[in-house]
């Protein structure tokens, strides 16, 4: 990756202390000066932009944590300082596999001599509010992944804690910022739909049980609503901050389930697939189906199973929009956007163009977590925030939450901001 971080070069004067200039030929670029502009001391221009590596803590052990190690210290800006696990055994083990220093709290990791000065918080949901706090408070940045906690009062105390840091807190709604769902905002911002109507957004990648068949299901917490799993939190919710981006605040959430799971092993509590209805405070509604019994599963640990899912019958991520002026169908994993015009005169919808993003890595297109994270990272490191406000992040919560609450209810839910 090329480094984005401008040059700057020591010179003295005689009679003075030793300076930083920026080169004449920097002073010339519109986006860097302006970008130096926005930083508030030399020191951190020291700090960041003479090719220095930004110094990453990671927390969180799993699968996830060890992805962020693996892919981050693969990146030439990056330095990866430390990893925080409650387990003595995995601190060894990743300590040794990435030459990382491992602490069993995030208060150890953030009192070292080169404490982190982002950290990513990819624990387990339960222990977001607390770690990230904990960041904050020791002087960090912070990429939380989704969802942000267990309870709206904790999400609120995440906020608290960064406005309280001057730090900056990225919430991981990764799927807003893919080469697709980037564009389609792109064309609602632009007025091409004029004003938005209607929406519909399908979602259907097969069951959630990624472990052996033989497993526990007390074991499987992506189906345990209480700690961060579920249809909602722990996948329909990108799609519900995509909708909520799209169409602005939601004021009204129905939940409409079957009568029982087709899928057994599912628990009574975790609908197997489910349909919102939302209410837009514009007047735009929209109907969003989650399938987890349309298709075979999208991975399996045991036995092993990892299909590329766009090509999978059944599995399906599409995006419609209807406004005043024109509509669109956006198929994700087939990687085209269908769209379309109202002829008003001619009485007639007329087909426009096909917009084509393909092919690239299937992640591109709307879950590309990693390119989230580097943008975040480059961000703070030159004197600039989150890609997205908490506080937005936090409005996708609240909506999450009033979902969930109509699913247990069966009863439609006002969203209280």
């Amino acid at each position: 990756m090329q480094s984005i971080l401008p040059l700057i070069t020591p010179s003295t004067r005689e009679g003075d202390d030793p300076l930083l200039e920026v080169e004449a030929s920097l002073l010339l670029d519109q986006k860097f000066s302006g970008l130096l502009r926005r930083i508030g001391s030399f020191t951190y221009v020291l700090e960041h932009i003479m090719n220095k590596k930004i110094r990453v803590g990671i927390v969180g052990g799993g699968r996830v944590g060890e992805a962020f190690l693996r892919d981050l210290g693969a990146e030439q800006d990056v330095e990866t300082v430390g990893i925080v696990t409650a387990s003595a055994g995995r601190q060894r083990e990743l300590a040794t596999k990435f030459g990382v220093a491992a602490y069993g709290e995030v208060a150890a990791m953030m009192a070292s001599p080169r404490k982190p000065e982002v950290v990513c918080v990819v624990n387990a949901t339960e222990q977001h509010a607390s770690s990230t706090i904990a960041a904050l408070e020791g002087g960090a940045h912070v990429y939380c992944e989704k969802p942000m906690a267990l309870n709206m009062a904790d999400c609120e105390a995440m906020l608290h804690a960064e406005k309280r840091s001057a730090r900056h807190l990225q919430i991981g709604f990764e799927y807003m910022h893919g080469t697709m769902t980037s564009r389609l905002r792109q064309l609602v911002q632009e007025g091409w739909f004029g004003e938005l109507l209607w929406a519909s957004v399908i979602d259907s990648r097969g069951h959630w049980w990624s472990d052996s068949p033989k497993a526990e299901p007390a074991s499987i917490w992506k189906l345990d609503r209480s700690r961060g799993g579920g249809i909602i939190f722990h996948c329909g919710i990108h799609q519900l901050d995509i909708i909520r981006t799209l169409l602005g605040p939601i004021e009204e959430v129905s939940a409409f389930r079957p009568p029982r799971n087709g899928l057994s092993f599912y628990p009574p509590s975790v609908p197997d697939n489910v349909t919102l209805m939302l209410r837009a405070k514009s007047g735009a509604v929209c109907n969003f189906q989650v399938f987890h019994n349309r298709a075979p599963t999208y991975y399996r640990e045991v036995p092993p199973f990892h299909p590329d899912w766009r090509k999978v019958p059944g599995h399906e991520f599409s995006i419609s929009l209807v406004g005043t002026r024109g509509s669109c169908e956006m198929q994700i994993y087939d990687e085209k956007l269908h769209l379309f015009r109202f002829d008003q005169q001619g009485r007639d919808t007329v087909f426009e163009r096909t917009e084509l993003f393909g092919p690239h890595h299937p992640d591109k297109s709307h879950h590309d977590m990693h390119g989230l994270v580097i943008r975040f990272l480059h961000s703070v490191a030159t004197g600039g925030g989150a890609i997205d406000p908490a506080n937005e992040a936090v409005e996708t919560m609240r909506l999450a939450f009033a979902a969930e609450d109509s699913i247990e209810r069966g009863t439609p839910i006002r969203v209280e901001s």
